[in-house]
């Protein structure tokens, strides 16, 4: 999976969002599903990853970083996905010393999901 151009600062990848709307067809119902089931597997798998990484449990680490990446990619958090990517590759090479400003960096990232999604999906309307 290729990282995408995202300016460093943006959160979403414009061009993701753009996709998921019209893949909607601009159904705000739909695209709140899609932020909701996001927000739900985050919730559910984040503070497990959190713990394997406290308890630096590399495989475990691995795997759930490898499932948040790609439902962040979906949702266009390529920054977020990259981040993920980090810890992913951490467990992969057992290297799980100072990922904790990583695991910060990624719950800061779901604050602002939380506050830009629907402003982001509404400027594409």
């Amino acid at each position: 999976m290729e990282l995408s151009q995202t300016p460093h600062n943006a959160l979403f990848n414009e061009e993701k969002l753009a996709e998921l709307h019209q893949i909607a067809s601009g159904n705000k119902d739909f695209l709140k599903k899609i932020a909701e089931t996001y927000i739900r597997q985050f919730e559910a798998k984040f503070p497990e990853l959190r713990r394997m990484v406290l308890e630096r449990n590399h495989e475990q680490i691995e795997q759930l970083a490898h499932l948040l990446k790609g439902a962040s990619y979906s949702v266009g958090l390529d920054e977020t996905a990259a981040r993920f990517h980090q810890l992913e590759v951490a467990g992969e090479t057992n290297e799980t010393e100072n990922l904790e400003p990583i695991l910060d960096d990624i719950e800061a990232d779901l604050c602002r999901f939380d506050q830009e999604w629907e402003a982001r999906l509404n400027a594409l309307s």
